[in-house]
């Protein structure tokens, strides 16, 4: 029997098929216009969106399709339109619940048929298909991340134990780069000594058992490593496909590891070395360590002690200082030194020093028996009865320098209490910012010595007040020799060292003013007796002469002259005077230098440019200092009016003015190409008075004189280099304080 063949024997029939089929189909069969808008919707969008065709027709497609898809879907249609046959991506779709699900759609374009008129989409929901394909990328993803990316070198092996793949990392661990290594035998880089440990780490891992082991390996350079590797069983479908494995070079942790065994071991020689008693507890308070110096001090064996209870060997201890010590360090895991006297427990009558310190599991414990060092201290401090009513400072230092007592008079002192100076080092305890280190060595190196010094050195209180203090030291000595203390007592020197100071400045005040009143003994002498002597003359010949003859016009004109120098002199005295004066008591202001330096340019300005004359300013505009303005003003006018007044006639003028910052202050320079000076000649009377050494060119000889006055008067000074026929440089060492 031939099979039936469904013919369509009328228009109907052939329609009602094909909506059969269509509306029964589990794809959804759309068609849009142009625009996207649906033009018609197949029955099925009821049962796979929820929305009946009447719902989605006449609608664009766009507004049910998630807005970070629409440019995709545009695009899409878009090439539709322009006769491609795009790959159409999942989309996301809002359905009649609201729900967003994944679909997967192909578009044809049917615009020319006369049916359709449209572009036909058939459109499936992929959303379950979907998400298990990006969860499974982001699984291959995530193992590719841990293959390729992981620190350590990550490898498979295949069943027969060859090289199937390997990460980057390899190289660095073997040399070997990726191609020299697939396909080859894990065995033939192992070390010949680590091959039977490999080859068993690679039978257990065939029998399904991922362990760790470490082995030695040649690299492609021939050197050896130490290397950590971790293997395990890769099963798919339930058989054994390969092996897995990942690497890391250990070969520094491992020489660390020897290193830390050997270092062990010498620190136990130590400790079995140590002649004072120590021991180690764990945290059940059992002897872990005892040295053979504790077990002879306690009369036990090192056999009885280790392992035991301290507590359990020696109960009359739970009432101790050392026992409450043991406790507060298990706990608070800080270190505790203290004493502690012994008369009625298993030891004889003694006092130890004991030292406790947490260890990783307990505590260890360190004493040494100071009864005979006890006794001195009870004797010292039957001394420090007398030591403490005097008003000078007494300390007492052990043979480290380190105080251990002082009297009520050191604490008057410094302003420090008894608690806060025990266990310093005076001199770090009282030094300060302006305390001499040049001192400070000196009285170290003479500590070093072990022998009576005195010294003076500045000092701070507690208040940071200074304090001059006079120290004398003197080293105490037992009876075998031996460095036991050190004394020193200190001495408020303070108001004498005051003293001192004020004394210097009055003579440095005296020699100033000696220096003046020779400087006014010459003006009287050579500048002002002339004037007086030939005004005295004259007035006596006026009185004599006829007031008709030209004699009596003549003699008065000479004493009007007279009279005029000796006014001038008199306002050159007066002008010093007041300079001097002022220096001291005119306040001061923040003074701009490269300000002031152009103003006084600018007062030369004519003279600069007929003599065509060059001036470099090489002065930060930010240099500033506290100082008299006037002074400034003065110094570099008397300077430069020198430069323009001596320049040389074969040479146009060159003048440098600079400004540099030093320790002090500020060094202001100004360097010229002029005539210049011979310093051999000259040096000793270049900042007197009247004193002029180019008598060819006018001049009174007061210039360098205010120079050097006003420099001094604000507290600096001045140096000068000169050569004949090749200039000057004034250097001026500006003291005050700066602000740049």
């Amino acid at each position: 029997m031939q099979p039936s063949v469904h013919t369509p024997t009328t228009p109907t029939q052939s329609l009602e098929f094909y909506r059969s089929i269509v509306s029964k189909n589990k794809d959804l069969f759309s068609v849009i216009d142009r625009h996207g808008n649906y033009v018609f919707v197949s029955e099925s969008a009821e049962t796979i969106y929820g929305y009946k065709p009447s719902d989605m027709v006449g609608k664009s497609s766009l507004s049910f399709i998630h807005p970070n898809d629409q440019p995709t879907i545009l695009a899409c249609i878009a090439a539709v339109l322009a006769g491609e046959s795009p790959q159409v991506p999942p989309f996301r779709y809002r359905i009649k619940s609201g729900e967003w699900r994944w679909i997967q759609s192909a578009a044809t374009n049917m615009l020319a048929d006369p049916h359709v008129q449209g572009i036909l989409v058939n459109s499936r929901d992929v959303t379950e298909a979907f998400l298990l394909s990006k969860e499974r990328d982001y699984h291959q993803a995530y193992y590719k991340s841990l293959f390729f990316e992981h620190p350590d070198t990550v490898f498979t092996l295949s069943n027969e134990g060859r090289f199937q793949r390997v990460n980057q990392h390899i190289q660095k661990l073997t040399g070997y780069n990726v191609t020299d290594l697939v396909d080859s035998q894990f065995g033939e880089i192992v070390h010949p000594d680590s091959i039977p440990a490999a080859n068993e780490a690679y039978k257990r891992v065939m029998q399904g058992e991922a362990h760790t082991m470490e082995i030695r390996i040649i690299t492609k350079q021939r050197q050896e490593k130490h290397i950590s590797v971790s293997v395990m069983p890769v099963y798919f479908g339930g058989v054994m496909k390969g092996i897995q494995g990942i690497a890391r070079d250990v070969t520094q942790a491992t020489h660390t590891q020897l290193l830390i065994k050997e270092q062990a071991q010498q620190l136990n020689n130590i400790l079995e070395s140590i002649s004072e008693p120590f021991y180690v507890l764990n945290s059940s308070w059992c002897f872990t360590f005892v040295s053979a110096a504790f077990a002879s001090f306690m009369h036990k064996t090192r056999e009885e002690l280790a392992g035991k209870p301290i507590w359990e060997l020696f109960p009359a201890l739970v009432n101790t200082k050392l026992f409450r010590a043991c406790n507060e360090v298990s706990e608070k895991r800080n270190t505790i030194r203290f004493e502690e006297t012994y008369t009625k427990t298993y030891l004889q009558p003694c006092t130890l020093h004991f030292t406790l310190y947490p260890t990783v599991d307990g505590i260890a414990v360190h004493f040494v028996d100071v009864t005979e060092s006890y006794k001195t201290q009870l004797e010292l401090e039957k001394l420090s009865l007398v030591a403490s009513k005097t008003i000078n400072g007494v300390i007492i230092m052990g043979p480290d320098r380190r105080i251990d007592w002082v009297n009520d008079g050191f604490c008057r002192l410094t302003g420090y209490d008894r608690q806060e100076a025990i266990g310093l080092v005076p001199g770090e305890l009282l030094r300060g910012p302006d305390t001499d280190p040049a001192v400070l060595e000196r009285i170290r190196q003479k500590y070093k010595a072990l022998q009576p010094f005195s010294e003076e050195l500045l000092c701070y209180k507690k208040s940071g007040e200074r304090i001059w203090l006079y120290i004398d030291m003197t080293p105490i000595f037992n009876e075998a020799g031996q460095l036991v203390n050190f004394v020193a007592i200190k001495t408020d020197i303070s108001e004498k060292k005051e003293a001192e100071v004020k004394q210097l400045k009055l003579a440095d005040d005296l020699f100033k003013q000696n220096r003046d009143l020779q400087q006014f003994t010459y003006i009287i002498s050579h500048n002002l007796r002339a004037p007086v002597a030939n005004a005295l003359g004259l007035a006596r010949l006026v009185n004599k002469l006829p007031k008709a003859e030209p004699a009596f016009d003549h003699a008065l004109d000479k004493l009007h002259t007279s009279v005029l120098q000796l006014d001038s002199v008199i306002k050159d005295i007066n002008n010093l005077l007041s300079i001097r004066d002022s220096g001291r008591v005119t306040p001061r202001e923040l003074v701009n230098l490269n300000q002031v330096c152009r103003e006084v340019l600018e007062s030369f300005e004519t003279e600069i440019t007929q003599c065509r004359a060059t001036f470099t300013i090489d002065i930060n505009p930010g240099h500033s200092l506290f100082s008299i303005k006037a002074y400034l003003f003065s110094i570099l006018h008397n300077l430069i009016s020198n430069a323009l007044k001596y320049r040389s006639e074969e040479r146009p003028l060159e003048v440098l003015i600079k400004v540099e910052p030093d320790m002090r202050g500020y060094v202001l320079t100004v360097c010229d190409n002029g005539l210049g000076l011979d310093m051999q000649l000259v040096k000793h009377q270049l900042f007197q008075l009247y004193k002029r050494f180019h008598p060819f060119i006018h001049g009174k000889g007061t210039g360098l004189f205010l120079v050097k006055t006003q420099v001094e008067a604000l507290g600096g000074k001045i140096k000068v280099d000169s050569m004949p026929d090749q200039g000057t440089t004034f250097s001026i060492y500006l003291g005050a304080k700066s602000y740049s």
